[in-house]
């Protein structure tokens, strides 16, 4: 089975990487599996499919044993006045509110979102992937996007007390699947496929087939 490096140290990100590519018959392997030590890169683009690719190269700067798989996500609230845009800074924007960023803090910054706009909020996540490659002595780049359809993922006032630990997102936006509204933070891996992550597979399948080596 073919090899490629996931260029995160997010966990919950690791695991959508391992699924996805698993079911694209490759292997994902992370940096704790290698032993590497990277340096993260600066991010200065300002949309996620720009920003992964930016990520994707400079990982692949430091490493070139293996295609390089990066991702960057970025969600709009959609329909909120300009001072509860979080202009996909969640950190920052969660942060200057509360005093720190937490993932307890950034719940009840949405919720309190939803709350005045009356009890839920419009959201469209995009995803932005890029793979990045080592070829005659250059290293190639190629980016895609997946997005969800903001009629089909929402923040809401409501939080629920299932987490996801390092998205604070989870207990306060519902899914659209199968003709009902969940939280994400309590989506079955099967609920996962069909709202998210057969969007993400899509978009990798098109990266990896512009990649001679896989």
């Amino acid at each position: 089975m073919k090899q490629i490096l996931i260029a995160t140290t997010n966990p919950g990100k690791i695991m959508t990487f391992k699924k996805i590519l698993s079911k694209l018959g490759y292997e994902g392997l992370s940096f704790s599996d290698l032993n590497l030590t990277l340096n993260e890169p600066d991010e200065t683009e300002l949309t996620a499919k720009a920003i992964a690719a930016e990520k994707a190269l400079g990982y692949a700067k430091q490493y070139k044993d293996l295609p390089v798989l990066a991702r960057d996500d970025t969600n709009t609230l959609i329909g909120v006045d300009e001072e509860d845009d979080l202009k996909n800074h969640n950190k920052e924007f969660i942060a200057r509110r509360m005093g720190e960023y937490s993932d307890e803090n950034g719940e009840k910054v949405l919720s309190e979102i939803a709350h005045k706009y009356g009890g839920e909020v419009p959201t469209r996540f995009d995803w932005g992937y890029a793979l990045a490659w080592h070829e005659n002595g250059e290293i190639k780049v190629v980016s895609a996007l997946a997005a969800t359809d903001p009629k089909d993922t929402k923040i809401v006032e409501k939080i629920s007390p299932k987490k996801v630990p390092g998205f604070c997102f989870a207990p306060v936006l519902k899914v659209f699947v199968d003709g009902e509204w969940k939280y994400d933070s309590e989506l079955s891996e099967e609920d996962s496929w069909k709202a998210y992550w057969n969007l993400q597979k899509d978009a990798i399948k098109g990266l990896i087939d512009q990649c001679p080596l896989l």
